[in-house]
Order: structure tokens, then C-alpha cells, then sequence
């Protein structure tokens, strides 16, 4: 099935909020194992907006939560429209499914590096392990919807390549 450019953008956005929505879960549930509900998104945003380097600074409040989940959103949505918009390639051609698992690897690549971005300490609260497997889960919930919505096999991504 070819899409059109509207079904993209839709499929795009569904897809990126759902990607979103798995990583708040993920962090919000490690958050609540580390008796610090929302921790990591105030955490994030004060550093990002605030220029927080102590962690042992942060309070959590509402605005710092709400502030990074516009920024997280927006930058799934993005992701989610890079993506849909390879699914509507692979319709064409099944090769892209290459494509496709190295834009997610270069996604999780940079989330990594903005985390060094905003400074290593990060990492001594949000373990890099954390990052990843919320990624991780995100990825799957998202290559889910895609490959249902484009009946794409797992055999398929496998020999993509050939």
C-alpha cells in the first residue's frame, strides 16, 4: 500500500506519541523503584533549560516536568515522522528496512550523546542502561504499530540487506 503524504503525517505522529508515551512509562516506573516519581523529566529539564549540575539540587515540581515532556514529545513526534515516512519507502522498496534499523540505531546513539551534552554527571543518576532500555521498549512499541500497519515480517527486516 502506498501512503499518502497526510497518512504519513498521521501515522507519523501516532507513532511518535506512542514511542513517547512508552519511555514516560518506562521512567516514570523506574522513577517510582527510585521512591522519585517524575524525577528523571524534572531532572532533564532543569538541566537542560536551568542548567541544574547537581542532582542533589533538583526539586521536582510540575513546571520542570511539563517542560521536558513538550520537548520529549516534540522530539518523538520528529522521530515518528522520519520513520513513517522510511515505512512509506519500504512499501515501495523492502531494501529500506536497512535504512529504517540504522535511523533507530542513530537515534539511540544521540540520545546518548545529549545526555553527555548536558553533562556525564547524568549518568551517575540516570544510568545509561536506563536510557536504552526505555529506547529500546519505545523502538519496539513503534516497529509494532509500523509493521503491523505495513505488513512487514520479521524475516523480511532480516534479509532486507541481501
Amino acid at each position: 500500500m502506498i501512503m499518502g503524504r497526510k497518512r504519513v503525517l498521521l501515522e507519523g505522529i501516532v507513532v511518535g506519541l506512542a514511542g513517547a508515551a512508552a519511555v514516560a512509562i518506562w521512567f516514570l516506573l523506574y522513577d517510582l523503584a527510585e521512591g522519585v516519581p517524575f524525577r528523571t523529566p524534572a531532572l532533564l529539564a532543569a538541566a537542560l533549560f536551568h542548567g541544574l549540575r547537581d542532582a542533589g539540587a533538583l526539586t521536582v515540581t510540575p513546571g520542570l516536568v511539563f517542560e521536558y515532556s513538550l520537548v520529549h514529545g516534540m522530539a518523538f513526534i520528529l522521530f515518528g515522522l522520519g520513520t513513517a515516512g522510511l515505512f512509506a519507502l519500504v512499501d515501495r522498496d523492502r531494501r529500506v528496512l536497512f535504512g529504517v534499523f540504522m535511523f533507530f540505531c542513530c537515534f539511540e546513539v544521540f540520545a546518548l550523546a545529549m545526555i553527555m551534552t548536558l553533562g556525564a554527571w547524568l549518568f551517575h543518576t540516570l544510568p545509561p542502561w536506563t536510557i536504552i532500555g526505555g529506547n529500546l521498549v519505545a523502538g519496539l512499541i513503534m516497529m509494532a504499530i509500523l509493521f503491523r500497519d505495513h505488513s512487514v515480517s520479521l524475516g523480511e527486516v532480516l534479509t532486507s540487506v541481501e
